[in-house]
């Protein structure tokens, strides 16, 4: 019998939580499936991260170039790979992939499949583009997989695709995590003031990431514990807002924006705490990252966080957008060592026994097979 050929297509911003998916797949997969991954690409670069790990990974990469909002040259290109390696199924991560993977398949008998990781929706088109997808592009999907509950519930309530939407939660390879390239000895050293105690906030530079409130909070936080110092590692609009508001604040020799690492096994060694301030999330895999790495951390209850996060247990919990909590969460990490070790461990032990690769790994190969034999 021959292998199952599966199909996962993403417009790639750099490696985020989808892309996270996608290589722990292509390291932990049962080699009875062969995998390809259409990499939809701009011209900025920003797919390149991807396609390398992904071949390392063992995904054969096809590379669709795309131009403008809606490029039918590449939608065609990607219907004929689909036909030449008779894929069976398609499974995609992004609204513009999600269009681009329904148009290229329709009428091929191949089966669609769709992973909601949860996004932003900061500007006019996003909006219109994500709500498009929720009421109607999944429509035309076999399979819709939320990475947490609250999205499945928010995807239920549009009433979004035809059938059941199932949890699959997002899960962590610490065998992978933290492999790299051959690149971090390139990489500039993170600026840490000797005896400063580290927070860090990790992620996109969105506005529902929630940076904004977080350095509010942390400007109260220097006022009583000057020997502090927090490190915004990320990219992306808000990069300006944030600087911004660091010299308004007169943050500047607190805070510290360090672009996009390549060492993060580096960052989660060298950090004392991780803040998580976003208005909204899945399971976000800094998240599991820095339990993994027994970082403790503070973090909004947004999204799926709270399924992961048990308030004093595993880690503290805030309210969205609430300053005042966010400041006594960090006071708090920084006046009970005892108590954080105890979070941490427990932390590492939620994380291990249930976000690990292999559980994630084999739900998602059990819906590949549902499907091939439906």
């Amino acid at each position: 019998m021959g292998k199952i050929t599966i199909g996962h297509i993403r417009d790639s911003g750099g490696l985020f939580g989808a892309e996270q998916v996608i290589l722990t797949l292509g390291n932990n997969i049962d080699r009875r499936f062969r995998l390809l991954m259409f990499s939809l690409r701009s011209g900025d670069g920003k797919s390149d991260p991807l396609e390398d790990r992904a071949r390392d990974s063992g995904y054969q990469v096809i590379q669709v170039p795309v131009e403008g909002r809606l490029d039918f040259g590449s939608i065609l290109h990607i219907r004929k790979i689909l036909i030449e390696h008779g894929v069976r199924i398609l499974h995609s991560h992004d609204y513009k992939s999600n269009l681009y993977g329904l148009l290229a398949s329709l009428f091929l008998g191949v089966k669609r499949v769709t992973t909601a990781h949860g996004t932003t929706r900061d500007s006019f088109w996003k909006k219109f583009y994500i709500n498009m997808n929720e009421f109607i592009v999944y429509r035309f999907f076999d399979e819709i997989i939320a990475v947490s509950d609250e999205i499945r519930t928010q995807l239920e309530k549009k009433r979004a695709g035809r059938g059941t939407i199932r949890v699959i939660e997002n899960g962590i390879d610490p065998i992978h995590f933290g492999i790299g390239n051959g690149e971090e000895e390139s990489v500039p050293p993170l600026p840490i003031p000797r005896d400063h105690k580290v927070f860090a906030v990790i992620g996109r530079l969105y506005p529902d990431k929630g940076h904004r409130f977080f350095l509010q909070a942390f400007s109260g936080i220097v006022r009583s514990h000057p020997n502090v110092a927090a490190l915004v590692i990320g990219d992306g609009p808000s990069r300006e807002a944030i600087e911004r508001q660091v010299r308004e604040l007169g943050l500047e020799k607190n805070v510290f924006l360090c672009g996009v690492r390549k060492d993060m096994k580096n960052v989660y060694e060298k950090i004392d705490f991780l803040v998580i301030p976003s208005l909204t999330e899945g399971i976000p895999y800094v998240l599991l990252e820095a339990l993994m790495n027994k970082v403790p951390v503070l973090a909004t209850e947004a999204g799926g966080i709270p399924s992961v996060i048990e308030h004093g247990v595993s880690g503290y919990l805030v309210p969205p957008g609430d300053v005042n909590s966010l400041e006594r969460g960090m006071a708090d990490m920084l006046s009970d060592e005892n108590k954080l070790k105890y979070m941490s461990g427990n932390g590492y032990q939620i994380v291990m026994e249930r976000y690990s690769a292999g559980r994630m790994v084999k739900r998602i190969e059990g819906l590949y097979d549902a499907l091939n034999h439906g």
